[in-house]
């Protein structure tokens, strides 16, 4: 006799309440940054009750490590087979996905930003920082061969993000095209 599986509906709209509760806590850190992350804050953003997001996530850390690993697998399913169709133009299209990244979705590029950083001071983060490298380096594996390369060119295209969300510099496609040049 076969049994027959039924999805529980209490553990989707579970999944439902944390899935909004990640998102509002990008919300919370692309308005204040992760200093201005509270129990209460993502709960007003929430429109929920303190308690839900304890039951959720009992500790900061709980929410913040979710969070980031939540922002992983989007920018994983965003930029999922992106480097197939980055063509014989790859340098335009780089700095085309970093002009979005700088201009379309700032907020949350700075979001993601400030994750990946307080992962430096908190260990329980840094597998999850990680994880959010993976598609950009998949991406950087369409176009050299060399795995130590494209670790580079992921890291030197974080250096550009990052100069380009201070206004430091604006994207310029011919310095993704040099930088391109240079590790292939």
């Amino acid at each position: 006799m076969q049994v027959r599986r039924v999805a529980d509906g209490r553990r989707l709209r579970g999944e439902q309440r944390r899935s909004e509760l990640l998102q509002a806590t990008l919300t919370v850190i692309e308005r204040d940054g992760v200093a201005g992350v509270s129990h209460r804050a993502v709960a007003s953003v929430a429109d929920v009750s303190v308690a839900s997001i304890t039951y959720h996530f009992p500790t900061l850390d709980d929410l913040l490590v979710a969070a980031l690993r939540s922002a992983a697998e989007d920018l994983a399913v965003e930029l999922e087979g992106r480097g197939s169709e980055l063509g014989a133009r790859l340098a335009d299209e780089l700095a085309r996905l970093i002009e979005h990244s700088v201009v379309r979705r700032r907020g949350r590029t700075l979001a993601l930003y400030e994750l990946y950083l307080y992962a430096a001071r908190r260990p329980e983060l840094r597998e999850a920082a990680r994880a959010w490298l993976e598609p950009l380096t998949e991406i950087a594996r369409t176009f050299t061969a060399d795995p130590q390369k494209a670790r580079l060119l992921v890291a030197a295209l974080d250096g550009l993000l990052m100069q380009a969300l201070i206004g430091a510099r604006e994207v310029d496609s011919q310095d993704v095209a040099a930088l391109v040049e240079v590790l292939r």
